[in-house]
């Protein structure tokens, strides 16, 4: 074998045991677990940063990205009625399986990854508010305490 695998492709990055490591131990079934949005925002060992400007856009860019997911659950409806491109029993079983997974609301169907992924962009430009919120009271408190008088 070469440095392109013996076949004129490049050899794949990891190593070979890497690889075959892969390949008897597959990858667990199902979604991966996902940390809650907020909770990230929250954890100050995350280090997000946001300019204080660009708050309000950033904001409004998790609120219409949240809606947008929204709008795409009423297109998620329609797949629910694709009719089969034939009429054999494997056809006629995906097109009830791609329906199914389309408008389920188990974990890992398109709608329910579609309402999760709203409401974790509404929480989070909830989150982003409460701080910005919070940040300008705590600017007003320091801007009165050293506009007072000293005595």
């Amino acid at each position: 074998m070469s440095d392109h695998g013996g076949f004129g492709d490049p050899a794949p990055l990891g190593g070979m045991t890497e690889n075959l490591n892969g390949l008897i131990h597959p990858p667990v079934a199902g979604p991966a677990p996902v940390q809650d949005l907020t909770s990230i925002l929250g954890d100050p060992a995350q280090h997000f940063q946001l300019d204080l400007d660009q708050a309000p856009q950033a904001i409004a860019a998790f609120r219409q990205v949240a809606q947008g997911m929204r709008d795409l659950m009423y297109e998620a409806e329609r797949l629910s009625n694709v009719p089969a491109p034939a009429l054999d029993a494997v056809s006629i079983n995906a097109a009830k399986e791609i329906g199914q997974w389309a408008v389920s609301e188990e974990p890992g169907a398109l709608r329910w990854a579609l309402e999760s992924g709203a409401v974790q962009l509404e929480k989070t430009a909830d989150a982003l508010e409460q701080s910005l919120a919070t940040h300008r009271d705590t600017d007003e408190v320091n801007a009165a305490h050293l506009n007072r008088p000293q005595l």
